[in-house]
């Protein structure tokens, strides 16, 4: 049976990885040129072997954008993004760099809900897993880019 998955030298992570590539094939992700390399070095890091292949896989799926300027409505690095992970309440977090997140309301890119949010456009949704692997829709509602840090820090620490 499992020689029809491809090579069987292939890890777990990597077949759960390209089937989930497959089950999102339809979603549009979008990345800026500028964060590509950075986002695969951090990928790279990532002691969560499957938060670590789904980067790259996103990365690799993804359209890029010479803009450096983001849209506003799309998650990149330090954006603030509200999201809903499958029954959980709505969750409100600033995308971050693993070694500044200090703050309550940081979510760190090497994390795999953060690998999950990253090239997401607001009423996005797409299937991702939750640390026992499990698909649950993970579902962006609003974001929002620099400029409205302030604003939106406040907003984070009243939730």
């Amino acid at each position: 049976m499992f020689e029809r998955l491809g090579n069987p030298q292939r890890t777990p992570a990597e077949i759960y990885a390209s089937a989930w590539a497959k089950i999102n094939e339809g979603v549009e992700f979008a990345v800026r040129d500028s964060e590509v390399f950075y986002l695969s070095m951090i990928a790279s890091g990532i002691d969560d072997d499957l938060a670590s292949l789904l980067l790259l896989k996103k990365l690799k799926m993804a359209s890029k954008l010479s803009d450096p300027v983001r849209d506003a409505d799309q998650v990149g690095m330090n954006s603030y993004v509200e999201f809903r992970f499958g029954a959980a309440d709505r969750s409100f977090r600033q995308l971050l760099h693993p070694t500044v997140c200090r703050t309550s309301f940081a979510l760190s890119i090497a994390s795999r809900l953060g690998a999950g949010v990253v090239g997401l456009r607001a009423g996005q949704a797409l299937l991702w897993p939750d640390d026992e692997g499990c698909l649950r829709e993970l579902h962006v509602i609003a974001v929002a880019n620099s400029g409205h840090g302030k604003a939106h820090r406040e907003r984070a620490s009243a939730m």
